[in-house]
């Protein structure tokens, strides 16, 4: 067996068979039927720590279920993590990689050529938080009164799912990153490589506002407990037009931060799905899924306290609920079987 790790923040899992038959060597064991006995060679991409957590127990529990004699397992990462994530549907679809996972569920929504896996638990959603003393109460007020904010916010460079999210709202708000720095503004380049550590910094002291999803982090709780916030709702009309691209609306709980006092409507960030090409082969798919059941206690043993961006232990019944795109075959069979479906 091979396993590589590079360090990151988000996964992607793969598989390829081979021609190799070895049937009447290894036939013995059912995954090994499955595969009809060919050995395989399973690639998972984890552009990230969290994903690299997931995926190489996933990895581990795949070479330890009986695949064929001469069989591999990967784990990859890379950078910039987030873009990699967010590339991971085409990079399935091209066959560089059969399985990936990526967040957030939305951004699965609508795409061909791909089945989903599993569904991790992963409440987040956009917070857009500005320092009470500026009298911000929506993003209209930001292009009406031309607030020059000193903004901490993920950049376009970094390929970040929440950078493209805010330049699509901005937009629908009629204004551009462009114009905030013509205000005087500026975006900082703050944001903390590991967020959910409480001795990073979780944000430049001279900041206006925060725009950033993770709510869950160590960064947010500290920011909110240090700062006194305005937490931006986003209007209902412009949440329906956020929908028509293809983003989800959310809520950011009342309570969820310091200073939530009321449940502030925004756009979901939800979801970490495991996913794969629609060609995947039934068993590759199972032996996928059999590995999770059999690490779900190792993998959700890596996400503890109230700061982990796991929200809640795996649950097997709850994976196969709320696909953004419809269940793989083997998948779905795999889940009917167990009686989690």
């Amino acid at each position: 067996m091979q396993v590589s790790v590079c360090a990151g923040h988000s996964i992607i899992l793969i598989s390829q068979d081979t021609s190799h038959n070895i049937r009447d060597r290894l036939g013995c064991l059912d995954f090994r039927k499955r595969q009809e006995s060919a050995v395989v060679d399973l690639k998972l991409l984890c552009p990230g720590g969290n994903f690299t957590n997931v995926g190489s127990l996933i990895a581990h529990g795949m070479a330890r279920g009986g695949l064929p004699r001469g069989s591999t397992v990967s784990v990859v990462t890379g950078t910039p993590y987030a873009e990699l994530a967010l590339n991971g549907p085409d990079l399935v679809r091209q066959g560089r990689y059969q399985v990936a996972i990526t967040t957030p569920a939305w951004h699965l929504a609508g795409q061909e050529g791909l089945r989903t896996l599993a569904r991790f638990a992963h409440d987040d959603q956009l917070v857009l938080a500005v320092r009470k003393e500026h009298g911000v109460r929506s993003l209209h007020d930001v292009r009406e009164r031309r607030l020059g904010l000193k903004i901490s916010m993920p950049t376009r460079d970094s390929g970040h799912p929440a950078a493209i999210a805010l330049e699509r709202l901005f937009g629908l708000y009629g204004f551009t990153v462009a114009d905030l720095e013509s205000w005087g503004g500026r975006i900082l380049h703050d944001r903390p490589k590991y967020p959910n550590l409480p001795e990073s910094v979780p944000v430049d002291p001279s900041f206006d506002a925060v725009f950033d999803e993770a709510v869950m982090t160590w960064r947010w709780k500290r920011i909110s407990e240090t700062y006194d916030l305005d937490y931006l709702p986003i209007e209902q009309d412009v949440l329906a037009r956020c929908a028509e691209l293809g983003m989800w609306p959310g809520v950011l709980r009342e309570g969820r931060l310091r200073g939530v006092e009321r449940d502030v409507p925004t756009i979901d960030f939800s979801g970490w799905i495991l996913y794969c090409g629609e060609d995947l082969p039934d068993g590759t798919a199972r032996g996928a899924l059999e590995a999770l059941e059999e690490q779900r206690d190792q993998i959700s043993g890596r996400f503890t306290g109230p700061t982990a961006a796991m929200t809640s232990p795996i649950d097997m019944r709850r994976l196969p609920l709320d696909p953004p795109v419809p269940l793989h075959p083997g998948a779905a069979a795999f889940y009917t079987e167990r009686g989690y479906l």
